[in-house]
């Protein structure tokens, strides 16, 4: 049985480990890589906590029985100090940027990526949020945040483009 969870102090422990490691958005520098480091899921939990209270959730998770197969992490772009650098061009003030949507590589292809942005774009009309943006590159599935195809078919416009790197806009 698959179900969709906002994460919280409870739960948090069942992000996939290499998201809750994954500093690559978060950071500009050493930490960068989405390697494990000492350290590494502290400061992504300071991370989340800081986000948490000034804007809110910023996770969700897709659970198959007690298995975690899916992961979205977002929040407006200057929590992201990465995506103030990227070769697009930063993510507007006014969006709310996807940094990551991981599915489990066996459960790809199968619809959850769909129903992962369809919550989280319910999720972000009730908050009176205007706007989605995320990169995405159109021949990457292994893309951070998911493959361009993914998001075009959910109605997001290209809004830049530079040397293979879309940045992608949902209007709300």
């Amino acid at each position: 049985m698959l179900t969709l969870l906002d994460i919280d102090k409870h739960n948090y422990n069942t992000i996939p480990a290499s998201c809750r490691y994954c500093l690559y958005w978060q950071t500009t520098g050493a930490d960068s890589e989405g390697t494990v480091t000492p350290g590494a899921e502290s400061k992504k939990l300071a991370w989340w906590r800081q986000v948490s209270q000034e804007f809110g959730n910023c996770h969700k998770i897709v659970m198959s029985d007690s298995a975690p197969i899916g992961f979205i992490q977002y929040a407006p772009g200057r929590f992201f100090a990465r995506a103030q650098t990227y070769i697009a061009g930063s993510p507007s003030p006014d969006a709310v940027f996807i940094a990551c949507l991981y599915l489990d590589k066996a459960t790809r292809g199968k619809g959850l990526g769909i129903q992962l942005l369809k919550e989280l774009i319910a999720d972000l009309k009730g908050k009176d949020q205007t706007a989605i943006e995320t990169f995405a590159r159109a021949n990457s599935t292994d893309n951070p945040s998911g493959p361009a195809d993914l998001y075009l078919r959910q109605g997001f416009k290209v809004k830049r483009e530079k040397d293979g790197f879309t940045l992608l806009r949902l209007e709300l």
